[in-house]
């Protein structure tokens, strides 16, 4: 019985983790790909590659926070606003003191704070993920803007700019590296690990989980502390690339971006599915098609409604794949 207990519990996970097919993430970006690369100028050249890849890099670590939280059955509307109020704290002491490794430091406890928060309301307190994490987004750009009096913050030192926003070998973007780092170890946690496979079945029915002997509590909080931390880090990269900290440091459409590159790669807004390398896929197509409006010349107003249109379709996949 212990042993068919076991195989039992074993074929679930795999079902769960199986459901996340990585083929259609997949396939939609290099389909996306050879057509840009056809019919778009310049979108196979080199450099604007490496564009991509940087851009990646900057909203990929969101993207990863993202899809722990959603994993578990929650969302994270804050974790945007949370990246201009821990850059702005840390950014600031650096500034002062010259000192990069308290100024980041500073960036990544002010972030975990802002998770933890999320975290305590919405797992121990239960209360509704949307509601709480909207409520940090506004505490958290409110925070920003009373912290500098809406101004922004300028002379970050030089070997921060050069360490976070450089590129090895004068080549390789330092934020594709450090995302694919991150992205590993996530895939690694998710995939591997008995905690990985408490957010899945979290996500997928808490109830039995609980029934289980899964602390629901602890999985939900952890991922938005860990939501937390990767808003941290894109903190840190993201002011090193634009050489400033501002109020608002990430627009707000990048959540957009990053809730439908989370679902395209598998993700369901229900919880219980998902992956770091479907999440990849996912946002690498959603940050070729803003690097194409860029290269025609498209509007970003007109931008933002065709990936508006993009996101409805995303999620409108989402309910009937979960059906």
């Amino acid at each position: 019985n212990i042993a068919s207990s076991k195989d039992s519990f074993n074929n679930k996970i795999k079902k769960l983790i199986g459901d996340n097919s990585l083929i259609l993430p997949i396939a939609i970006t290099i389909i996306a790909a050879i057509i840009f690369s056809i019919t778009v100028p310049n979108f196979s050249d080199i450099r604007n590659l490496l564009n991509i890849f940087e851009q990646l890099g900057i909203l990929g670590f969101l993207a990863i926070g993202m899809t722990f939280v959603m994993i578990a059955g929650g969302i994270d509307l804050s974790s945007y606003t949370v990246v201009s109020a821990s850059a702005v704290v840390g950014a600031t002491i650096m500034v002062a003191t010259g000192n990069v490794f308290f100024g980041c430091g500073l960036m990544i406890i002010v972030s975990i704070f802002f998770g933890t928060l999320n975290g305590f309301a919405i797992a121990y307190l239960r209360m509704i993920p949307f509601i709480v994490t909207l409520s940090t987004m506004v505490l958290a750009q409110g925070f920003a803007i009373w912290f500098t009096k809406a101004q922004s913050i300028y002379g970050l030192p030089d070997i921060f700019i050069e360490i976070f926003s450089g590129r090895l070998f004068n080549f390789i973007p330092v934020p594709a590296i450090l995302i694919l780092i991150v992205a590993i170890i996530c895939a690694f946690v998710l995939a591997k690990t008995l905690y990985g496979r408490w957010l899945y079945l979290t996500g997928e029915n808490e109830k039995t989980a609980e029934v289980s002997n899964i602390n629901t509590q602890f999985a939900k909080f952890t991922t938005y502390i860990i939501s937390g931390l990767m808003a941290g880090i894109t903190a840190i990269v993201l002011s090193a690339v634009v050489e400033t900290s501002t109020t608002s440091l990430v627009r707000d459409e990048r959540l957009m971006d990053v809730i439908a590159a989370t679902v395209i790669g598998g993700a369901s807004l229900k919880g219980g599915s998902g992956s770091v390398i479907g999440t990849m896929f996912g946002l690498l197509f959603i940050t070729m098609l803003g690097n194409v409006f860029n290269l025609l010349g498209v509007s970003p107003f007109l931008a933002m409604i065709i990936k508006g249109f993009v996101l409805v379709i995303v999620i409108g996949l989402d309910v009937l794949r979960t059906r």
